[in-house]
């Protein structure tokens, strides 16, 4: 009876739920540390250098019908990625590399000087530079490899897309325009277009224009991609699958989006059209995320 009583004992201790170990900062370590007030000095000189880009962003991210509008959730995302990653992170050596802080030099000089034309694509490469040699300098290589996704995360809420929005908005708003006739027209609604971007109703008049042209959509999306894909750890396959079906998927819900307007503003008014209109793009951003979320897990993330 003793020794089955033992064997019932360690049984019930052998099936105990073990805690899993969760991510946690040590501040009270972080701030007693050598490096401590090099990261303050060099973090109070880049916002100072940088002070123009920075200042700039909360306009560029809350801005009407901007194509920035994700730009919000960008560094709490890269914070994310950084805290999960934080007992991989401490166990690294930290060494200070003085290559890294003799390149850090002329890049400083060199926003200094691009601080004065305010050139935007270019202060924010500069940007992210800046606090990539900076890792490197204070921590070391090992440190800046480590970190570097969450680094060049940030460039998704930096414009540094406008060469992008330039060049690919008129072919998108086409494109959209297409995909929300041949949705309206298999729904059974009689129209035609009277150009390439503007669909006429029975009794609702819609224009796609640049807004509507599914871009912000898209890259809204891709950094959602990459964030998934980053914390997922799909296999090579598997995110090869994600980052062809992005496009065509965000055409698809900006083309339903699109026709969802036109079906509301042909039923119950211009009014109602246009006030949809203004909401919608919230619901299809949703839409997006759940669905995104749904191919990931069955692409393999648990």
């Amino acid at each position: 009876m003793a020794s089955d009583a033992t064997s019932l004992g360690q049984s019930s201790v052998i099936t105990e739920p073990v805690a899993e170990k969760q991510a946690s900062v040590d501040w009270q370590t972080i701030v007693k540390s050598e490096a401590f007030p090099w990261v303050v000095v060099l973090a109070i000189a880049i916002c100072a250098l940088f002070s123009g880009l920075l200042a700039g962003l909360p306009s560029l991210w809350f801005r009407s019908e901007s194509y920035y509008s994700h730009g919000i959730l960008v560094p709490v995302i890269a914070g994310y990625m950084l805290w999960t990653r934080w007992p991989e992170l401490e166990k690294i050596e930290k060494k200070p590399a003085y290559l890294a802080a003799i390149l850090l030099v002329p890049v400083l000089y060199i926003t200094w000087v691009a601080a004065r034309t305010s050139m935007a694509f270019t202060l924010s490469l500069l940007f992210i530079a800046t606090i990539a040699l900076a890792t490197w300098a204070i921590a070391g290589w090992k440190m800046l490899v480590a970190s570097i996704p969450a680094t060049l995360y940030l460039l998704f809420g930096l414009p540094v897309w406008n060469w992008v929005i330039d060049r690919f908005t008129q072919p998108m708003q086409e494109i959209s325009a297409k995909v929300s006739f041949e949705l309206l027209r298999a729904m059974g609604y009689q129209m035609y277009r009277a150009d390439s971007v503007t669909i006429m109703l029975d009794q609702f008049e819609m224009n796609v224009g640049a807004p509507c042209s599914g871009l912000r959509l898209m890259l809204s999306l891709i950094a959602l991609m990459v964030f998934f894909m980053y914390i997922a750890k799909l296999q090579w396959w598997a995110n090869a699958f994600l980052a062809v079906f992005i496009i065509p998927f965000a055409i698809l819900i900006n083309g339903v989006r699109i026709a969802m307007i036109g079906v509301v503003g042909n039923t119950y008014g211009y009014e109602a059209g246009h006030q949809f209109h203004d909401y919608s793009g919230y619901i299809s951003l949703v839409i997006c995320f759940i669905v995104l979320q749904k191919v990931c897990r069955a692409l393999g993330w648990k």
